[in-house]
Parts: C-alpha cells; sequence; structure tokens
C-alpha cells in the first residue's frame, strides 16, 4: 500500500466521523431538516467511545474507469485518536494510526512502514472531528445531491475550498434510520475515486488496547516513509513516542 492509499484511508475515516455543519434544507416527504439529520448523526457518533465496522473499499482508475483495487476487513476505532484497518483481502495488512504514530504491516513482505502521524491529523476533515463544526465549514462547501438522496438515505457533496491534490471532492452517504454513515468516496485532482462502504457498525467502548500497540515481529524490516531502514534506536525513539506523545 503506497503512501497516498494512506491519506486516502485517513480522509476517509476522518469524513467518517467529522461534525457536519447544520446547513438548512429539507428532504421531500421528510419532517426532519437536513440540518436536524447531521446533529443526529454527529451525536450518535460522538457519543461513542468506539466503534468497529467491516469495510469493503473499492479503487476506480480515471484512465479506464474500471475498479482496479477490491479490498475489504475490519475497522477499529477508539477514542482518543486510535484507529485500525486490518485488511484481510486481497492480502493481510495493517494500518493504525495514533496521535503520535502511525504504522502499515504487510505481512508478505515482512515490512513495517514507521511514520510520524502529525500530517494526518492536520489535515482539514480531521480538525473539524477534534476542533468542532466551524473547521468543516471553514475549508468545505457542503452540498445536498437531491438525485442521489433518497427517503432513507441522504447524500451529501463536499468539496475543498482550496485546492488539494488529494481530494477533489467528497459524497457522505447517511443512513436516515440510524443515522450512521456508512459509505464515504473520495475522489482526487485526476478523478480516480476510492469507495468505502461500512457494514455492521457495532459501539465497543472497550476495545483491547493491544489493536492499537506497535509490536514487531522477529525478521522484520522496519522502514520510514522513504524506505530508509530504521536503526533500533530510533525505533526505540518513535515507540516511546507513542506511549508519551
Amino acid at each position: 500500500m503506497k503512501k497516498h492509499r494512506l491519506l486516502s484511508i485517513m480522509t476517509v475515516f476522518f469524513a467518517c466521523i467529522s461534525v457536519l455543519p447544520d446547513k438548512p434544507a429539507c428532504y421531500a416527504d421528510s419532517s426532519l431538516s437536513m440540518g436536524e439529520i447531521l446533529r443526529r448523526s454527529e451525536s450518535h457518533y460522538q457519543g461513542l467511545k468506539g466503534f468497529t465496522a467491516d469495510f469493503l473499499q473499492l479503487t476506480t482508475s480515471a484512465a479506464t474507469n474500471t475498479i482496479t483495487t477490491e479490498a475489504s476487513g475490519v475497522l477499529y476505532y477508539q477514542k482518543p485518536r486510535q484507529m485500525r484497518w486490518e485488511y484481510k483481502a486481497p492480502e493481510p495488512q495493517v494500518f493504525v494510526a495514533n496521535d503520535g504514530l502511525a504504522w502499515l504491516y504487510v505481512p508478505s513482505e515482512r515490512q513495517i512502514s514507521l511514520f510520524d502521524s502529525k500530517a494526518f491529523f492536520e489535515s482539514p476533515l480531521a480538525q473539524t472531528f477534534f476542533d468542532g463544526i466551524s473547521g468543516l465549514q471553514k475549508h468545505f462547501e457542503v452540498s445536498l445531491e437531491h438525485t442521489k438522496s433518497s427517503l432513507t438515505t441522504a447524500v451529501l457533496k463536499l468539496v475543498p475550498k482550496k485546492e488539494d491534490p488529494n481530494i477533489k471532492q467528497l459524497r457522505l452517504w447517511i443512513d436516515l434510520k440510524t443515522y450512521q454513515i456508512d459509505r464515504v468516496e473520495t475522489q482526487d485532482a485526476l478523478a480516480n475515486t476510492n469507495l468505502i462502504m461500512l457494514k455492521g457498525q457495532k459501539p465497543a467502548p472497550n476495545l483491547k488496547s493491544q489493536l492499537f500497540q506497535l509490536s514487531i515481529p522477529p525478521s522484520t524490516l522496519v522502514v520510514d516513509t522513504e524506505g530508509r531502514e530504521l536503526p533500533q534506536a530510533e525505533i526505540d525513539r518513535l515507540k516511546a513516542k507513542l506511549l508519551h506523545p
């Protein structure tokens, strides 16, 4: 998994749990305003200390207009700032991010890519989640897509106010029965799309701490984002940062 795919994962993740703005509009045949629906969705996620969900990820190339990648697995999230994407297909991979560190473990390559998670948490969507709704209103234009929405699902379109090569636009699908976000689609500047569908979302207030801890299996190479092998002293320093961010 390349670095741009990690950025895509983080973008999707923060889209799933970000606070959305109160923008008045009404659904056809619905007594709830758009603002009320968003408030209920926000309340649902902010009330969770943690959750799990199965996910299916589809990546489409704009050049060929075909699905080039299909992957699936389980997402784990625990407050504050702990997440784990555990890929089971097409091959096992694990991506974990915390306030201090992020890493990708690919068992087939016996390699862990280890790096600072600061860039991820400084993204507009991440700031929105941690700092409140003003962040999203500052960075995105939000609109309801009437042609894609229905009586059971609201589809929102988010467009960055400033040019961003990683995000040309975002779409969020909100289930109007549960107020869960069950689908997120991102499109980059080249019009490549990354769609993640979340299923079976369940509250999980007490996930095992081991899910978010860095454990390096024997004979595993640890590298930075540039592919440079990290000496043990640097690995120990980064692990200490994880424990004391």
